[in-house]
């Protein structure tokens, strides 16, 4: 699927990447951007990430103070958009309808309707309203990426999100000389050569000496790495140390579901990037931290965690509580868990001889059967054990 989009980027008029560099962020003044990433639980956990938003501006503490944060104006979704695998239904339910519960998309919007022209250029400029891009993750790439180019690439609304996106991978040019790369990594952890040569022309052609980039993937292996003792990516690092030497500012992804931020520690030493960011809290289920919590270099860069969610100290408490408060708060468990292990062996008389046991007329009686041919299971089992230590003396 990689290939076929890049056998596909050069479009009919013969100009390079029109598909997948979008500048028309570029001129604006002030600018926002949100960032999520595994939304594919769905439900109100989804909702409520996807409410938040969608809200034109949400009010936070910072220092005592309150401080207020406008909607951006691009969305970031960094992947994992449904689980357990990609399909019409999971993409519908767990992704769609949530996000358009949230902020409905304009009336003119027909959902069956597949997208042909999506706007560009001039055409964005002149849109005020949010908009969405999106990188697959590896739970989007189960069935080769065909859910997520239906629904991603040929759609034009998530909700009230315009998606001006064609491929699975991007670069947005942002204010300030600030970039955005959008990277697929597939199931191989790692962009194949189509992208490496897209990202670097454009970083040769376009990126200039003081021009800041954030890469975003949807794993991030400085951690999995780390944890696994493995070296993945190496296209990636081989794009970001010997092309951007030190315009990599930020790395985002998600993958991991939690939050935890990493900014280098000050060497002599080049800095390949300055900050790394995991926030896989799009609605999916919570991932621990404490077991990163020693991690401290990556390509030769020392780094220190600057702020985790949940934090190490209620990571290591909650991840206790599921071995020993696991059956007080799924007592059910045990209850169904019961039942079923009861039929399974009741199923079993027949073929154990045990049919006398069903043939008395009421259930003490059938009981008590079971009780006694229990205890003569017991007692022939024990005399065998003993014969079978008789014997073994005895030869």
């Amino acid at each position: 699927m990689r290939m076929m989009q890049a056998a596909m980027s050069r479009a009919e008029d013969g100009k390079q990447h029109r598909d997948l560099l979008y500048d028309h962020f570029s001129e604006k003044d002030d600018f926002w951007f949100d960032f999520m990433a595994d939304t594919g639980d769905g439900g109100n956990s989804s909702y409520a990430v996807a409410r938040l938003l969608a809200k034109p501006s949400i009010r936070t503490l910072k220092d005592d103070a309150q401080v207020t944060l406008p909607r951006g104006d691009l969305l970031i979704i960094g992947g994992d958009l449904a689980y357990p695998n990609p399909s019409a239904f999971t993409y519908e339910r767990r992704l769609f309808v949530p996000f358009e519960y949230a902020l409905q998309p304009p009336p003119s919007y027909k959902a069956e309707q597949i997208a042909v022209n999506k706007p560009f250029g001039d055409q964005l400029r002149q849109y005020d309203g949010p908009q969405c891009f999106v990188i697959p993750g590896n739970h989007d790439w189960f069935d080769g990426l065909q859910t997520f180019m239906r629904y991603i690439c040929h759609r034009s609304w998530l909700g009230g999100w315009l998606m001006p996106q064609k491929k699975s991978y991007f670069a947005l040019q942002l204010p300030k000389r600030w970039w955005i790369f959008g990277l697929d990594l597939a199931l191989h952890g790692d962009i194949d050569v189509y992208q490496f040569k897209f990202f670097t022309e454009l970083i040769m052609e376009k990126v200039q000496e003081n021009d800041s980039v954030i890469i975003i993937t949807h794993e991030p292996n400085w951690l999995t790495d780390w944890y696994w003792s493995d070296v993945t990516g190496k296209n990636i690092s081989h794009l970001i140390c010997d092309y951007l030497k030190g315009r990599c500012k930020l790395r985002m992804a998600g993958d991991l579901h939690h939050y935890m931020r990493h900014s280098h520690v000050k060497s002599d030493g080049p800095v390949h990037v300055h900050h790394l960011l995991v926030n896989g809290c799009g609605g999916a289920f919570l991932h621990p931290t404490h077991v990163f919590s020693k991690f401290s270099k990556f390509d030769g860069v020392s780094y220190e965690c600057k702020a985790a969610y949940p934090s190490f100290e209620d990571s290591s408490r909650i991840a206790l509580g599921n071995i020993l408060k696991f059956r007080k708060k799924n007592w059910q468990f045990d209850f169904i868990g019961g039942i079923i292990y009861f039929i399974l062996v009741f199923s079993m008389f027949p073929q154990c001889e045990l049919n006398h046991i069903l043939q008395d007329d009421t259930f003490s009686s059938q009981l008590s059967s079971f009780l006694e041919t229990s205890n003569d299971w017991s007692s022939s089992c024990l005399c065998s054990s003993c014969c079978c230590s008789d014997s073994y003396v005895t030869s």
